[in-house]
């Protein structure tokens, strides 16, 4: 990997230009959480199917403490009696494969609750990169009220035309003012090399990115904080259960000259039901009932890929890990988090993209 060696306090990296940039614009009058809340609305300005899909924000460090926040799309249905459910020689229409977008939602309250801009201050570049296309008038409602925008005309209509019953959707106006993202504690675990807990070394692959992060030696033990939601194996963050699709993930990393690290990922919606009107996408996360299997229950958080991780000592974290763009990020993830446990390098390897940023001793890096 290459490594930014201009000194500096704060620092950005994300999975796209217009991304970064939107998040280095904030971070210049914000902090961490700022950014990467205006990175993710950039994407949901330049990407379809970005808004109605899933966010989920780590959050920790330089005072602000070791949070996270779920914005998870969820299972619709709430406030409707239960459908009868497809038959297995049914096809399902793609509406009853539409869930409830957290999105709006959550990205407010991580800036009401750990942000220092407005909710227009963080909207403002989204709206530039926005201009022009019919998701404009979409991120000024939003800029204007808030997340009740997803419930209101004209977003609240037309998903709930297009997503509800009469379509054979699940979705319901209950759903769309259920809206109540909390932030929740983070999960931390403590890694050492050698003894009990010492985390295997990774297998070297042929494709292989190394940058030395000596400055910031001085080791064992480690601490990996990530999502208290994400699946683990040891310590490390693994894939979510079931068919979850992880290439599609996108990620900013942000972190301010407080020291205070945030990364926010979301999924590109590749696949999702058209709503011309808006320039949106609606994305396939909620579960259709099927008739003789449980169905999932309304209100649910559905399973999203998020390959991130913070990594430091007991002091704080010192490193904002994001992996994205190949069904193998959660293995590069957890690649480079072995490699700075234990060789005090950041190592990738595999298809996936790694971007990472830094504090250490003041100084914030950013690493490719």
């Amino acid at each position: 990997m290459s490594e930014s060696r201009l000194r500096k306090s704060r620092a950005a990296v994300a999975s796209s230009p217009e991304v970064e940039a939107s998040a280095d614009e904030l971070l210049r009058k914000g902090n961490a959480v700022d950014a990467v809340v205006a990175g993710v609305f950039a994407a949901c300005a330049i990407a379809p199917g970005v808004l109605l899909g899933p966010v989920q924000i780590l959050i920790g460090g330089g005072g602000v403490g070791l949070r996270a926040v779920d914005g998870r799309v969820r299972q619709p249905g709430i406030g409707a009696p239960r459908p009868r459910g497809f038959r297995g020689d049914e096809d399902v229409p793609d509406a009853a494969k539409v869930g409830v977008p957290w999105l709006p939602a959550t990205l407010s309250v991580a800036v009401a609750t750990a942000g220092t801009a407005t909710f227009a201050q963080v909207l403002a570049p989204a709206l530039a990169l926005a201009k022009g296309s019919p998701r404009h008038d979409v991120l000024a409602k939003i800029a204007s009220r808030g997340p009740r925008a997803v419930e209101e005309r004209p977003l609240g209509a037309e998903l709930l035309a297009l997503c509800g019953r009469p379509s054979g959707g699940l979705l319901t106006s209950d759903d769309l003012s259920s809206q109540r993202p909390e932030i929740h504690p983070a999960s931390r675990h403590v890694l050492r090399v050698g003894g009990e807990e010492r985390v295997a070394r990774s297998t070297r692959g042929p494709s292989s990115r190394k940058t030395d992060t000596s400055a910031s030696a001085g080791a064992a033990p480690r601490t990996v904080i990530e999502l208290p939601w994400a699946n683990d194996d040891g310590g490390m963050p693994i894939a979510p259960a079931g068919l979850v699709e992880i290439a599609t993930t996108r990620a900013v990393c942000a972190v301010d000259r407080h020291g205070a690290f945030a990364i926010a990922c979301w999924d590109e919606g590749v696949d999702g039901l058209t709503i011309p009107e808006l320039g949106l996408r609606a994305p396939f996360f909620a579960e259709p009932v099927l008739r003789g299997e449980t169905r999932v229950r309304p209100g649910d958080a559905r399973p999203a890929a998020a390959p991130i991780a913070l990594v430091g000592t007991d002091s704080g974290p010192e490193f904002a890990f994001a992996a994205f763009g190949a069904g193998d990020a959660y293995d590069v993830l957890r690649g480079a988090i072995r490699g700075v446990i234990e060789d005090n390098r950041i190592e990738a390897h595999g298809d996936a993209r790694l971007v990472a940023v830094s504090h250490v001793a003041g100084s914030a890096s950013v690493f490719r």
